[in-house]
């Protein structure tokens, strides 16, 4: 869990970087609004092709507004974050809105992707493991934002 400070800047963890780094071979990394769920996602460059990929089987030729609707909000609201040298990036106030963020920002690594979280909508989740809640409040509680 990082920290977003006055000019908006948040450091993307390091495993992270790396990854995006490794991928992409380069330190940008792409931002958008989930699909299902109140948060972030964020990934390399090479990932729009896999997920566009996805979305052209689910929708299996299938060119209705459902479709359409699917590619604007996982293409077209995509924004791309240049990685500065101390591993940060700068929110836009779109993206802060879209994954309801104020000062923290919580990285959760989802595989081939990860999620930016406000981490109190992260453990107000239901059915999320108690474990993860736990560990999460810990974090919150290292910060004095219990």
């Amino acid at each position: 869990m990082n920290a977003i400070d006055a000019k908006q800047r948040v450091s993307v963890p390091s495993s992270f970087r790396d990854v995006i780094a490794a991928r992409s071979e380069t330190r940008a990394v792409i931002l958008g609004p989930a699909e299902r769920a109140d948060c972030l996602v964020g990934y390399d460059q090479g990932y729009p092709a896999k997920a566009r990929a996805e979305l052209e089987a689910r929708f299996a030729g299938d060119y209705s507004e459902a479709r359409d609707d699917r590619f604007r909000a996982t293409f077209g609201s995509a924004e791309k974050f240049p990685i500065d040298d101390t591993g940060r990036i700068i929110l836009s106030a779109a993206m802060k809105d879209a994954g309801e963020i104020d000062r923290l920002a919580l990285f959760w690594g989802m595989g081939d992707y990860f999620e930016i979280w406000n981490p109190q909508r992260f453990i107000a989740r239901p059915g999320l493991d108690p474990r993860v809640v736990r560990m999460v409040r810990r974090l919150l509680d290292a910060r004095g934002e219990a």
